[in-house]
């Protein structure tokens, strides 16, 4: 939270993972492998941030960090390359 607001290029992984890197560096926590369309997960190898449209088993053990609740048809859009931001919306 601290390294809040993050943006990046967004790559594609097949059709279920959209990510972006960043340079936060952290350890793995709950590590697992298996993620749920609409899942958010961190993966400290890469400082990514991966955001799940699609039902995943991973190769590699991430963090879970969240769950997105809006419509994630708009992550389905996303192209390489585009930029993602992720900040904390305040009230």
């Amino acid at each position: 939270m601290r390294s809040l607001p993050l943006e990046g290029n967004s790559h594609l992984l097949g059709k279920s993972i959209v990510y972006f890197e960043t340079s936060v560096d952290s350890g793995i926590e709950r590590a697992r492998s298996e993620f749920k369309k609409g899942d958010v997960a961190f993966l400290p190898s890469t400082g990514s941030f991966c955001f799940f449209i699609g039902n995943v088993e991973s190769a590699k053990t991430m963090t879970p960090i969240g769950k997105f609740t809006d419509d994630n048809d708009e992550l389905m859009n996303v192209k390489s390359g585009d930029v993602l931001r992720l900040y904390e919306e305040t009230t």
